[in-house]
């Protein structure tokens, strides 16, 4: 069990690292949105309709 911890903590140590890596500014205009607009994070879905 312990060894399962330390794995999971690893594991998010290092996501957490390499997130600041993959951050990026992603203009919305005037896209449709919820919620307010000085929120600390903004998540964006990508979708392709085919």
């Amino acid at each position: 069990m312990k060894r399962i911890l330390i794995c999971v903590f690893a594991l998010l140590v290092f996501g957490m690292a390499h997130a600041e890596q993959k951050r990026a500014d992603v203009p919305i205009g005037d896209s449709p949105s919820l919620g307010p607009a000085d929120a600390p994070v903004t998540i964006i879905e990508f979708i392709d309709f085919q």
